[in-house]
């Protein structure tokens, strides 16, 4: 890019990120992303984009998305839950399998492939599955348009159903925040990583990013740069080995406005017009898989001594801020829902390449499906 397009980008990345905490302000859910997302995608349309954004860019964002993701871990959370924390995995571990099935049955009846329909509905980590879908042979388009779509029915749904299942006032937990044992959330907003020591904190996340690509491309994993710095990062925070390197505040959100803009800025006429006639059938599997997932919540009320609104928080399908809000607002156990919450976005990223492999081996059994726009690009 010359000097004049690196000047624009960078006037565009300051508006949308002003954009974004002012809808942060009223509660849209991940406003960082889906502003980027429609920005980039008006600007391509138009033809009004500066320039296309280096390939490094993105390598860099997926790795800080990584540390940022295995910095979620907090093993203090897990063992204050105790024994009943065994039974609410159990669930976690059923919500994966169930948003496989309702994904087979979306791509069965709307003829999206596979690979796009199973990212688009996996419960948890939107920001990294939408990274990470290029890798995995989906679209990365249509997984994000049918993850942010299944955030915003989470988001908007999550506190009035919790209000209605709880019925235990007064009792206050811990507090607990996603990522929290690393990151200081009283740091003023223009900080961007988690300590007050700037330089120290933005080289441990440096190091751990660079290292964890190389672990991720030893490792042959099918998106290094993601899931590598994710995994070395995980063991680092259980571990406690050091603290304060998270991407936090003015990083954090420009991390998910620049994965925003990578998405956003593929989108054709002719995959905007098809994803209109699709929104149907994704809202009702979305609402499907939610029906679901909450049932099983439910369901373990009866086996666990839980709160069934805490055990309904901490396994919604996604929407982790949304519901960390919700809780933080009714003195839920914090504890619980941010320590369930995390384990199943750790699941869902290590369990991709596992996922997608074995769909890519169903497709080779099957008849391929018609071509359709979504590889014009």
């Amino acid at each position: 890019m010359n000097p004049r397009q690196v000047v624009a980008w960078i006037a565009l990345l300051a508006a949308v990120l002003g954009g974004a905490a002012l809808l942060d302000r009223v509660g849209v859910p991940a406003p960082q992303m889906i502003l980027a997302i429609v920005v980039g995608a008006g600007l391509a349309l138009a033809g009004k984009l500066p320039a296309p954004l280096p390939r490094e860019v993105n390598l860099g964002v997926q790795g800080m998305l990584g540390v940022l993701m295995g910095s979620y871990l907090q093993i203090s959370l897990l063992t204050s839950v105790g024994w009943g924390l065994l039974p609410v995995l159990a669930v976690t571990a059923a919500t994966v399998i169930v948003s496989v099935c309702v994904a087979m049955v979306f791509a069965r009846a709307t003829r999206v492939d596979l690979p796009t329909a199973t990212l688009g509905m996996l419960a948890g980590g939107s920001a990294a599955v939408v990274a990470a879908a290029d890798e995995l042979d989906a679209d990365p388009r249509r997984v994000a348009f049918m993850q942010y779509l299944r955030v915003a029915l989470v988001a908007l749904s999550a506190p009035a159903v919790a209000a209605l299942l709880d019925d235990e006032e007064g009792i206050s937990y811990g507090t607990a925040t996603l990522g929290g044992s690393v990151t200081d959330p009283t740091l003023p907003y223009w900080m961007i990583v988690g300590r007050g020591d700037q330089l120290a904190g933005l080289s441990i996340a440096i190091v751990l990013c660079l290292i964890g690509i190389r672990l991720g491309k030893w490792l042959r994993l099918p998106n290094a740069a993601l899931l590598g710095p994710m995994l070395i990062t995980a063991v680092v925070t259980a571990l406690g080995l050091t603290h304060g390197y998270a991407p936090t505040h003015l990083f954090k959100d420009l991390l998910f406005v620049l994965i925003g803009f990578e998405v956003g800025t593929r989108f054709t006429r002719d995959v905007v017009r098809e994803m209109a006639r699709m929104l149907p059938a994704m809202t009702a599997a979305i609402l499907g898989l939610s029906a679901i997932v909450a049932a099983m919540a439910l369901g373990l009320a009866l086996l666990v001594d839980l709160e069934m609104s805490d055990l309904y928080l901490a396994t919604t399908p996604g929407g982790i801020n949304a519901v960390l809000a919700t809780a933080d607002k009714m003195n839920a156990n914090l504890p619980l829902i941010t320590g369930v919450q995390t384990i199943r976005l750790l699941v869902m990223m290590a369990l991709l390449p596992l996922l997608i492999s074995r769909i890519r081996r169903y497709g080779t059994t099957r008849t391929p499906p018609a071509s359709t726009p979504a590889q014009s690009w």
